[in-house]
Parts: C-alpha cells; sequence; structure tokens
C-alpha cells in the first residue's frame, strides 16, 4: 500500500508517516476501550466514510498497529479490531496529546454543536489509571455526561471501559457536563472546587469514591507540573 513519506532519518517524522493522516489517531482512540466491530467503529467516527475507514484500517493493520480476530463471544463470530502491543503504546503516547489539546485549544469549542461521548473521556482515563489503579479495589464506576453514559471497571489493578450503562447498579456514579470534564483536563477548575461547586457529582460507595478520586486528583497534579 503506497503512500506519501516525509523521508526523513527522525522517529517523528516516521511516526508521523503512519499516523498523520486524518482520522487515523481517533480510531486508535476508540480502539483504546478495546476490540470493536467495523459496524461500531463507522458509528463512533461519523463523518468519515466507509471507503476512507475502510483505507485507515487496512493501513493500520498493514502497519501492525492493529489486528482483526473472531470474537466467539458476540452473535455470529463476529470479526472485529482491537490495537496491538504497538498500538496500545501508541493510544498511551496519544494521552500528552489529548491534554494539550483539552489546555491550549477548546476555549472556543461548542458542546452543543460537536459530538461528544463519554467513553472517549474514560479511554484516556483508563489508559492513564493503569499503572496506578488500586490493586485491592473492585468497582464499576458509571459517568454521565450530559446525555453521554460509559463504564469504568477497576479489578485487581485492571482497568477496563465499556459505552452504555451498566447491567447491574455501579458501586459509583459520576455527574456532570462536557464543559465541566474540559475545564478539568485543561486545567480551568480544580477538582475540589468541581465537587465544592456541584459541577462534579460523584455518588456511591465512600471508599470507591475516594478511591477514583484520588488518582483522578493525582494526574491532574501530574498534569500541573509538566
Amino acid at each position: 500500500m503506497s503512500r506519501k513519506s516525509y523521508g526523513q532519518f527522525c522517529g517523528l517524522a516516521h511516526a508521523l508517516d503512519v499516523v498523520g493522516e486524518r482520522w487515523t489517531l481517533l480510531l486508535v482512540r476508540e480502539l483504546g476501550s478495546g476490540p470493536k466491530r467495523y459496524t461500531e467503529l463507522a458509528e463512533s467516527l461519523a463523518g468519515i466514510g466507509t471507503s476512507l475507514l475502510a483505507t485507515r484500517v487496512r493501513q493500520l493493520e498493514a502497519d501492525g498497529v492493529i489486528q482483526r480476530r473472531l470474537a466467539r463471544d458476540q452473535p455470529g463470530s463476529a470479526v472485529v479490531y482491537e490495537l496491538s502491543d504497538s498500538g496500545r503504546e501508541l493510544a498511551a503516547a496519544v494521552i500528552p496529546l489529548a491534554m494539550w489539546g483539552a489546555r491550549h485549544q477548546m476555549a472556543n469549542a461548542d458542546p452543543d454543536s460537536e459530538l461528544f461521548r463519554a467513553e472517549w473521556l474514560l479511554t484516556f482515563l483508563a489508559a492513564d489509571m493503569r499503572e496506578d489503579a488500586p490493586r485491592d479495589l473492585d468497582a464499576v464506576y458509571e459517568f454521565n455526561i450530559d446525555d453521554s453514559t460509559a463504564c469504568l471497571r477497576i479489578r485487581e489493578g485492571r482497568v477496563s471501559v465499556r459505552p452504555g450503562g451498566g447491567a447491574t447498579p455501579s458501586d459509583v456514579t459520576v455527574r456532570a457536563s462536557a464543559p465541566t470534564i474540559a475545564a478539568l483536563v485543561g486545567q480551568k477548575v480544580t477538582l475540589d472546587d468541581a465537587v465544592a461547586q456541584g459541577r462534579l457529582d460523584v455518588t456511591g460507595d465512600p471508599a470507591a469514591s475516594a478511591a477514583l478520586l484520588s488518582v483522578i486528583e493525582k494526574r491532574l497534579t501530574e498534569l500541573s507540573v509538566a
């Protein structure tokens, strides 16, 4: 599969040869929360177009960033796409870029006219928490951000994300607006102030709530001094 190259002996240039095309990093973001079928990717990347999505998927497969497999736990043993080891490393590398965008490029963003999914936030949060997640914690967190819902599961140090609400009641429910989340990530408001002002509402098991807020606070502090 031919494509343009920067032709520079530089790690950044070679990385951009792979991920510099429009939609590519957003495709990596979508798979950061776990395997997805092609139709699920098309639905979450509204506007990409079927032909372009197919091209991006083929290219990332050829580059070893994503891989396909049969999901035998789904009807008809559906084909799903997932990140490879290299792809997961890339997904982690994208987090600082997303944080930079929240800090410096979203001042004029309009949440009423732009698509938002709670799953996107949790994908970045989960990737960031994997080294800090308490090993003795077993909890499900349901995030309701405006009209979008997704669940974060922490169990024995493992963190996973699932779009939509849980089949059973969550241990903790988090409610906020998309602008509040952007303000937190962009360091326009502190976590303590967001909670005190009622902009971030966290209810449920006290220990599980405290564990989540502690991890978020630690990461926000790290970002502020980075």
